[in-house]
């Protein structure tokens, strides 16, 4: 299994993404890699310029931060005021995350970050 120290290691270069902590409870997705995860707080206009979404994974029960890419297919609004469900296609696990969240994702505790690869 691959291990990655930061999200920019996950991205070809020349690749920019959409970062997002989950827990998993609005993260979905089919056989195929299409699906959504979330209800963020996010600047539409700035995730609709990124290629590539990259899920941070922790769940309560396992003791992995699992990584998974997949590229970015739009934004819907979701029932909350202010945030988005972000949509991807052809998402898959391509290893887990060595460090924590702040240091991976260079976000602090923010669940959403903006990474160039």
């Amino acid at each position: 299994m691959t291990k990655f120290k930061q999200a920019s290691e996950v991205l070809q270069p020349g690749q920019t993404a959409v970062v997002v902590f989950t827990h998993g409870e609005h993260f979905s997705f089919d056989v195929a890699g299409n699906g959504s995860s979330g209800k963020w707080v996010l600047d539409p206009e700035t995730v609709k310029e990124v290629d590539k979404v990259i899920i941070y994974l922790r769940r309560d029960y396992e003791n992995v931060n699992r990584i998974f890419l997949g590229n970015f297919a739009g934004l819907r609004a979701s029932n909350l005021p202010d945030r988005y469900v972000i949509r991807f296609t052809g998402l898959k696990e391509v290893g887990a995350a060595e460090a924590n969240w702040p240091n991976f994702a260079s976000a602090g505790q923010n669940p959403v970050s903006y990474v160039n690869g």
